[in-house]
């Protein structure tokens, strides 16, 4: 529901004249009039957002100058500013970077989980696109500096999660050092203008997810344990998806999830329901 900028407006000139409001009234039902759609595949564009279908200024004021900067408030920047610009890989030109992050304080198999992200990648039709950077034995500070200085589409974080969501990583003496989720979405925060996806390969790392996703496109999370075998399996079928030939119109993460889910499928894992995936815009939509 994307009423609610119309609403706050009313709020606001609440003390303004009968005409004001009436107008403001106006214009929120000459919005509802109009075609104003997302793209089938939920993903927005720079010039989507820009170009979007909105009642024609010229068209709704009749030259009032008191009343021309509330439309103009409204219809340009309330409504286009809650859609989320989404980087599209399939039609980017330049080269996604994927920021690996190993974290061994249970001696997970974490070498073959690397090796099978590599594979997948070489087997890729677009592989020329994927540029891999993989830090392993990653402290809290690591993260931290890694994505800064990489600057990744996607951030991979392989390793073990708690019942709480917090992921387990190391300290400098070589101690259990645990991550929560708020502070792992205030760290993506700062990063969401060119990180477009998080895949969170560890147990219960949903709600690390719930809390990344508020600001990052895509977040992908375990619910609940997941076994080795298959947290490799959906790795390795999540990237042949992301390297597949993709249609313009197909939503490449979500094809990349699916493919990551059959992965695990096929393999006769029992754990497809483990993987969870979370979508910004999700809280978008909420939120309206």
């Amino acid at each position: 529901d994307f009423l609610k900028p119309f609403d706050r407006a009313l709020n606001k000139y609440a003390t303004k004249t009968s005409d004001t409001l009436e107008f403001i009234q106006y214009l929120k039902s000459r919005f509802q009039q109009t075609n104003f759609t997302l793209p089938a595949n939920n993903l927005v564009t720079a010039d989507t957002r820009n170009n979007l279908q909105t009642p024609n200024i010229n068209q709704t004021n009749s030259g009032n100058q008191i009343l021309k900067p509330i439309e103009e408030e409204l219809f340009k920047n309330n409504i286009r500013e809650q859609l989320p610009v989404t980087p599209s890989i399939t039609t980017s030109i330049e080269k996604q970077k994927i920021l690996i992050l190993a974290a061994t304080p249970n001696k997970l198999n974490l070498g073959l989980e690397i090796r099978k992200i590599e594979e997948a990648i070489r087997r890729a039709t677009k592989r020329d696109m994927f540029d891999i950077k993989i830090s392993t034995a990653v402290r809290p500070q690591n993260i931290r500096r890694e994505i800064q200085e990489e600057k990744p589409t996607i951030v991979h974080f392989c390793g073990h999660g708690l019942d709480d969501g917090s992921l387990l990583l190391e300290d400098d003496g070589g101690n259990h050092k645990q991550v929560s989720p708020r502070g792992l979405a205030r760290l993506f925060q700062q990063h969401s203008d060119y990180v477009n996806c998080v895949l969170l390969n560890a147990c219960h790392s949903v709600q690390t997810a719930d809390a990344i996703s508020q600001h990052i496109n895509y977040v992908i999370a375990m619910n609940q344990e997941i076994r080795d075998e298959a947290a490799i399996a959906f790795a390795e079928g999540f990237y042949d998806g992301l390297g597949y030939k993709n249609l313009d119109e197909q939503d490449v993460f979500q094809r990349a999830f699916d493919e990551g889910i059959i992965a695990i499928g096929l393999e006769d894992y029992s754990q497809e329901c483990v993987p969870v995936l979370k979508k910004k815009l999700e809280h978008i939509k909420n939120r309206n």
